[in-house]
């Protein structure tokens, strides 16, 4: 049976105002990084790869973890992933894709496609992206380490991707059945659990409508099972701590 990890490298402290859709308040706002580890399958699987210090310094995070060393704490070599699925192509998400250098990335085609478009041409886009990062996606395609999805995809019996869009074009979650049921990555589809329960989403949203029916989907697909929230800082409180910075989901 899986097992999932949530790992974090970080948090950052914003405004409500500044982060969730037409919010009035400028109260004090913690948002936390993550990436995520699945356990218990053919092999490891990491969604998300977070970023490096250097990019956690640059934007202003405090408690950084470093990545290698909460992997090691689970028994794995960054060297030695396989496989690697991304929820999205935002800098947080994709900017330390290089901690996996024999991985091949999992990217919906649609998410690629947008990302080495026309719309970088326009800083706003470009203000949640990292454009050495994008640009490096163009060359692990040509190196063959890009697997394009169309679509949702079942990687193994109890491990499916989704795509459910409106944060960004190509946004999939990963549902993993495990001991406690199933379980529901929700990246950004939710950064807060807030964003879910009053089905507000965050700012930066490229598509409303479809980010609104990504809730939908969401608690469709999780059917009242757990939804993990992307960016909580809810969920180093919610889990148990195995390790520094590590946090056994299921």
């Amino acid at each position: 049976m899986h097992q999932v990890y949530a790992l974090h490298v970080g948090s950052k402290r914003t405004t409500r105002s500044q982060f969730l859709y037409r919010e009035p308040s400028d109260g004090p706002l913690v948002i936390s990084f993550y990436l995520w580890v699945v356990l218990g399958g053919p092999e490891p699987i990491v969604y998300d790869v977070a970023f490096d210090a250097e990019h956690a310094s640059a934007r202003g995070l405090y408690e950084f973890n470093d990545r290698a060393a909460m992997l090691k704490a689970l028994g794995i070599d960054p060297d030695a992933v396989k496989t690697v699925v991304m929820s999205h192509l935002h800098w947080d998400h994709w900017s330390g894709h290089g901690l996996f250098p024999n991985a091949t990335f999992l990217v919906q085609r649609s998410e690629a496609a947008f990302w080495t478009g026309r719309a970088t041409r326009h800083a706003l886009i470009m203000e949640s992206a990292d454009r050495k990062a994008l640009q490096a996606l163009l060359a692990l395609d040509e190196a063959g380490r890009i697997r394009m999805l169309d679509g949702g995809k079942d990687l193994w019996p109890g491990l499916r991707l989704v795509v459910v869009g409106g944060h960004t074009p190509g946004l999939q979650v990963l549902a993993v059945d495990t001991a406690r049921g199933l379980v529901v990555l929700a990246s950004d589809t939710l950064h807060f659990y807030e964003n879910f329960e009053r089905r507000r989403p965050v700012q930066a949203t490229l598509d409303m409508p479809q980010a609104l029916e990504a809730f939908d989907l969401v608690a469709e697909l999780a059917g009242g099972s757990l939804i993990v929230a992307g960016h909580d800082p809810a969920d180093c409180e919610k889990f148990d701590q195995v390790a520094p910075g590590v946090f056994k989901i299921a």
